[in-house]
C-alpha cells in the first residue's frame, strides 16, 4: 500500500466527528484507486478502508463493491452513482411521510451529527417546519455541530445535556412528536449508530414516542455482511485521561439498538416498517457473494 493511500485510511479511522456521508467519498477515492484488479493489494486496501470505520455498513459495502470489480464490472462505480443520488431522495421521504396531517411544525428530537439527519430535518422545515431539540453528544459533542447547521438555516434549536435530553420525552409541555437518528448501520436485528442512541430509544419507546431512522440503503447489510461490523472503543483519555488506579475508563462510541425500539426506517426508497427490514437488508447484500464476503473476512487487517 502506498504511502499516500496509507495515510488518507488513516486519517479515515481518525476522525471520529463526521458522519458517514462526510468519510464516504474520502474512502471511495481510496478504493478507486485499486479497483479492478484481482490483488493481493486491492483486498488488503478494501479491509483496511473497511477498518478504518468498523461499525460503518457504507465502508464494508464500499469495499465489497471494489471487490466485485473483476466478477462485475463498474460494481463501485453503480455503488458510488446510487449513494451521491440517496441523500436528496431520502430528504424526499422524510419530508413527505413524516409531515403532521394538519401542516402544523413539528416537535423532533435528535442524537449526535447526522448528515442524513440534517438533510431530512432541511426539507421537513421547507414544507412544514420543526423545532428540534438535541443534546451535546460527549465527548465529541457533535450535537452542537448540528445545532450550529440547523440554526443556520433557519431551524429553531434547543439545546440540552445528554442527561437532561429525556425530559422533551416525558414531561408533557415539552414533549417532542417524535424522535428522529441517523444510522451507521442498519441489520436485521438491529440499528448501529453513535453512543446515546439506545438511551433516547429506549426512553421514547417507554414514553410512546416514535422513534424514525434515516439511513440510506448503502447502510444496509444482511446477517452475513454484519459479521464484519464492529464497534470501536475511542481513547479512554477522552473522557478521563488521569483515572485513579482501580477505575477502567471504557469509551465504545458506537452502540447497538434493537430494532424493536425503532417505528419506522426511513430510507431513500421508502418507509420500512420494522417487518420490512430484514427484507431490504438482504436486498441490500444480494450481490455480494459468499466467496468474496469470505475472503475479506479471512484478510489480515493492514499493519503498517
Amino acid at each position: 500500500m502506498n504511502p499516500d493511500t496509507r495515510a488518507a485510511i488513516d486519517a479515515l479511522a481518525a476522525d471520529i466527528r463526521s458522519g458517514a456521508s462526510e468519510l464516504l467519498p474520502r474512502a471511495v477515492r481510496a478504493l478507486h484507486e485499486a479497483a479492478g484488479e484481482d490483488s493481493e493489494e486491492l483486498w488488503l486496501l478494501a479491509r483496511a478502508v473497511g477498518d478504518a470505520q468498523p461499525a460503518m455498513a457504507s465502508f464494508w459495502n464500499a469495499a465489497l463493491a471494489a471487490l466485485g470489480e473483476h466478477d462485475e464490472r463498474g460494481s463501485l462505480e453503480r455503488f458510488e452513482q446510487r449513494w451521491r443520488r440517496a441523500g436528496a431522495a431520502l430528504a424526499r421521504t422524510a419530508a413527505e411521510a413524516l409531515g403532521p396531517g394538519d401542516g402544523s411544525p413539528l416537535r423532533v428530537t435528535t442524537w449526535s451529527f447526522s448528515g442524513s439527519v440534517v438533510g431530512c430535518l432541511r426539507a421537513m422545515h421547507a414544507r412544514y417546519g420543526v423545532a428540534v431539540t438535541c443534546a451535546e453528544g460527549r465527548p465529541a459533542c457533535e450535537g452542537r455541530r448540528l445545532a450550529e447547521a440547523l440554526a443556520k438555516d433557519g431551524i429553531p434549536v434547543e439545546f440540552y445535556t445528554d442527561a437532561a435530553i429525556g425530559e422533551v420525552l416525558w414531561r408533557e409541555s415539552a414533549r417532542a412528536d417524535l424522535v428522529l437518528v441517523g444510522a451507521d448501520a442498519v441489520t436485521p436485528d438491529c440499528v448501529v449508530n453513535k453512543s446515546g442512541t439506545g438511551m433516547l430509544a429506549a426512553t421514547a419507546s417507554m414514553t410512546g414516542v416514535p422513534v424514525y431512522v434515516a439511513a440510506t440503503r448503502d447502510k444496509f447489510v444482511d446477517a452475513r455482511v454484519a459479521r464484519l461490523l464492529r464497534i470501536p472503543t475511542h481513547d479512554p483519555a477522552e473522557i478521563w485521561n488521569t483515572p485513579p488506579p482501580g477505575v477502567t475508563v471504557r469509551h465504545p462510541c458506537f452502540e447497538r439498538v434493537p430494532i424493536d425500539w425503532v417505528t419506522l426506517v426511513v430510507t431513500d426508497a421508502g418507509v420500512l416498517t420494522r417487518d420490512m427490514i430484514g427484507e431490504a437488508c438482504r436486498a441490500a447484500s444480494a450481490r455480494i457473494s459468499d466467496r468474496c464476503l469470505e475472503r475479506l473476512i479471512a484478510t489480515r487487517p493492514f499493519v503498517p
